[in-house]
């Protein structure tokens, strides 16, 4: 009695932190508890499911929490971890409820590969500020006006219909992070979103246009898949250097990671002397280079017009071997504080390149080398011994080895 008493004299909104932090079918099951605790599962604003389940059951599930819900639901989940398939008028038919409920986070992660289905009625929901949908076929109304509220947009393994990524984006006007992840039939990308901080890019492209001048933070990679950056698809506006279409306005940008692929694709137009933009904020940097003049070309034009740049991870593919003169031909900003190089194959020219970042580097705290190209004990220690008794220019500099570039 004492215990039935005391959950009875809960407040409300600690009932409620109580319930959100449970999963869902254990918050349902709290209604045996006590007469106040009965219903109270029924308010939550957060509805979350993750289920083994068999489909049936799942569907069953949500629809009756569904029915029996009372106010808004602000967050709704379905995180299946297993291979189910989710018939695409079960869907609609929680999106419909959802729509009218002040739905602000939605998340459908499916695991099937198969092909589901998220319907129009999705865009009903005008109240999201987050959405994440994973492994399905998204269906885009032709009269789609897009989401005003959303901020946080992530499409992974996902095939679009009736629409390109330009045209989501573009009407999504307080959109700040963007997930894209493996995005099919989406060859061309164009990103205009005025607000946007965080982009996140991991797929194959034909052409790439950014015109995002709040870009914070960008990772940009095609998954190393071979695609043909030599021609224009995208309007270039006169403008014939893919390095100026991608990067050119992006004044606030402060972190940047991009794969030998892209480093390739904006190498493949026309390289301008220098950019137009400075990169004030520009403080850390990953990018793969090779041998090839026009991709060291751009990535000099990217390190010039970066005089803040602090931390730098360089990758080499291991089948390069860089000379002395192609080494040094690097001119790097002379804040740099960390160092990081990656996948050198030949000792002797990972050897050379470390020496002269640390001739040539004032400011350098730590110069970190992966551990991938040595064969043995014997070869790092005799290369680091060698590598310590080299003068460097920087007194606080210290000499790591990393056993994976994690930078």
């Amino acid at each position: 009695m004492a215990d039935s008493d005391f959950l009875s004299s809960m407040p409300p909104e600690i009932i409620e932190k109580i319930l959100v932090k449970l999963p869902i079918k254990e918050a349902v099951r709290t209604s045996v508890l006590s007469r106040k605790w009965k219903s109270s599962w029924a308010s939550i604003p957060d509805l979350v499911f993750s289920a083994n389940t068999i489909e049936s059951q799942l569907i069953e599930s949500v629809d009756k929490v569904l029915q029996m819900h009372q106010g808004p639901i602000l967050k709704f989940e379905v995180a299946l971890r297993t291979d189910q398939h989710v018939p695409e008028e079960a869907i609609n038919r929680w999106l419909l409820i959802l729509s009218k409920n002040g739905l602000k986070d939605l998340r459908l992660i499916f695991k099937f590969d198969g092909d589901c289905r998220v319907p129009s009625s999705l865009f009903s929901c005008h109240k999201l500020e987050r959405l994440e949908i994973e492994r399905c076929t998204l269906n885009a109304p032709q009269c789609f006006q897009g989401l005003k509220l959303l901020r946080d947009l992530t499409l992974a393994v996902c095939y679009l219909k009736g629409i390109t990524i330009e045209k989501f984006v573009s009407v999504c006007p307080l959109l700040e992070s963007l997930t894209l992840l493996g995005i099919v039939n989406q060859d061309c990308i164009a990103i205009r979103a005025p607000n946007l901080k965080q982009l996140d890019f991991l797929g194959p492209f034909n052409d790439f246009l950014l015109e995002t001048p709040k870009l914070i933070s960008a990772t940009i990679s095609t998954y190393g898949l071979p695609f043909a950056f030599s021609d224009f698809s995208l309007p270039n506006d006169g403008c014939n250097s893919k390095l100026l279409r991608a990067m050119g306005a992006l004044s606030n940008i402060e972190k940047v990671k991009i794969d030998s692929d892209f480093c390739q694709y904006l190498a493949s137009g026309l390289i301008p002397e220098k950019l137009l933009v400075t990169f004030h904020q520009l403080k850390w940097i990953s990018i793969v280079l090779d041998d090839r003049t026009k991709v060291i070309d751009t990535a000099l034009c990217i390190f010039q017009k970066a005089p803040n740049l602090k931390t730098l991870c360089l990758k080499l593919p291991s089948q390069i071997i860089w000379d002395q003169q192609r080494i040094t031909s690097i001119s790097f900003p002379k804040g740099l504080e960390v160092v990081v190089i990656c996948a050198f194959n030949d000792v002797v020219s990972l050897l050379e390149f470390a020496k002269f970042i640390l001739s040539t580097a004032p400011q350098l705290e730590k110069l970190v080398i992966d551990q991938w190209g040595f064969d043995n004990l014997d070869d790092r220690m005799g290369f680091l011994i060698e590598l310590a008794s080299f003068p460097r220019l920087s007194s606080k500099a210290v000499i790591l080895f990393d056993v994976s570039c994690r930078y």
